[in-house]
């Protein structure tokens, strides 16, 4: 990071738009000119110029005509509402490459431990409209450095879109967190293959478990070995693929829940069967008292208690993604077209992996914490999109 960064952090002191630029990747403007976003720009082909009117657009949530009509009132640049589509339309694959910047200075400040944990999730954004297309976000958060480490967007349909962990690159040592979704044979054979681990809610589903004769695993036999709250219990099984002979041997750990918790799960299940006009079955509703984990991790230097342990820390990419869909306003894609929609996600996305850095930096030198943390996200949104806008400066240390 370079010495006017850290000094603005330091200062807590974000005071205007060359401050907040000064945040950004150092070789942001190469990447501007070497994605051609600004080819065949007749006038203001500036890079800091497009990228102020791109901000009041992405970051504070003007409309095209409304950016274009501020950015000519406050001097940024003069461009059309359709001149503005046309650079945004452009602006995907500097996006995709400012998002790889900053996830690769992420990834040189991590801790490079034997084991890294990463946290995995997804969610699909749509375009408003009947016909609106659909996209899938692939996220991964890792814990080390409390921060995304990758993602991913494909079209919510079609091979290779559904959401997986073969949707993100597995380093050996890598331990993998992800609920129902990513319990599937052939996404924990991804990642054994790679040299990595995953720790996932069970979906009996997806992913029935055998005994090493290759008999059934009966759960619900291990289930009424636990008859109290707290009980918790592990088992050696096997998984098996779709080719004879193709298995893995995994862990089957179990926490029996409280109560208030299984009740609740209980009735997701049959307001969830009730929707499908479908019966739930016994051990579905037995299940409903545990928690159920699937692992690949060595008991050895992994005991049941700390698999439990390290799943709890599953509830730090839930609230990522609601920072991400709070700051970034992902929920609601424009209807463009698909090169504008790609666009306005990985400029969304930048925008977060951006104010995620600059939250964690004044949260660690700025005497205005409370801003800088999740309660005060709002807040500290408001006086980010006050920079670009020109509304207002941002002060943190005299506040």
């Amino acid at each position: 990071m370079n010495d006017a960064v850290l000094s603005t952090f330091k200062t807590g002191d974000i005071p205007g738009w060359e401050d907040f630029l000064a945040c950004f990747p150092a070789n942001w403007r190469e990447i501007a000119k070497a994605t051609n976003v600004l080819k065949g720009q007749r006038k203001d082909k500036e890079p800091d110029k497009l990228m102020h009117v791109l901000m009041l657009h992405l970051l504070c949530g003007y409309s095209l005509r409304e950016t274009s009509a501020i950015a000519a009132a406050s001097g940024i640049a003069s461009l059309s509402d359709v001149a503005l589509l046309k650079r945004l339309r452009k602006s995907g694959d500097m996006f995709k490459e400012l998002c790889a910047e900053m996830l690769v200075e992420a990834k040189c400040n991590a801790d490079f431990a034997q084991y890294r944990v990463r946290v995995v999730d997804g969610t699909l954004v749509k375009e408003p409209g009947q016909f609106g297309t659909q996209w899938r976000l692939h996220y991964s958060y890792s814990l080390s450095d409390m921060e995304c480490d990758s993602f991913k967007i494909t079209k919510a349909e079609g091979k290779g879109t559904g959401e997986g962990l073969e949707q993100f690159e597995i380093n050996p040592g890598d331990i993998m967190l992800g609920d129902r979704g990513f319990c599937r044979f052939n996404s924990i054979k991804y990642v054994a293959m790679k040299g990595g681990y995953i720790c996932v809610r069970w979906n009996s589903g997806a992913l029935p478990l055998y005994n090493e004769d290759g008999s059934a695993f009966d759960i619900g036999r291990f289930f009424k070995a636990h008859p109290r709250e707290g009980m918790c219990g592990e088992a050696s099984v096997f998984i098996h693929g779709d080719t004879p002979g193709d298995r893995l041997q995994c862990r089957v750990c179990i926490i029996r829940k409280n109560d208030e918790s299984a009740a609740r799960a209980r009735r997701k299940v049959y307001r969830d069967s009730s929707k499908k006009q479908r019966t739930p079955t016994k051990l579905t509703l037995l299940a409903c008292d545990f928690i159920v984990l699937i692992t690949t991790l060595p008991r050895e230097v992994f005991s049941l208690e700390k698999i439990l342990e390290l799943y709890r820390l599953r509830w730090q990419v839930e609230l990522a993604f609601k920072r991400l869909k709070s700051i970034a306003r992902i929920g609601a894609l424009p209807k463009y077209t698909d090169s504008s929609a790609r666009a306005w996600l990985y400029g969304k996305m930048f925008i977060t992996l951006l104010l995620e850095r600059i939250s964690s930096h004044l949260g660690a030198f700025s005497p205005w914490r409370a801003v800088a943390c999740s309660g005060g996200t709002k807040k500290f949104v408001e006086r980010i999109q006050g920079v670009i806008s020109h509304r207002e400066t941002m002060d943190y240390a005299s506040d």
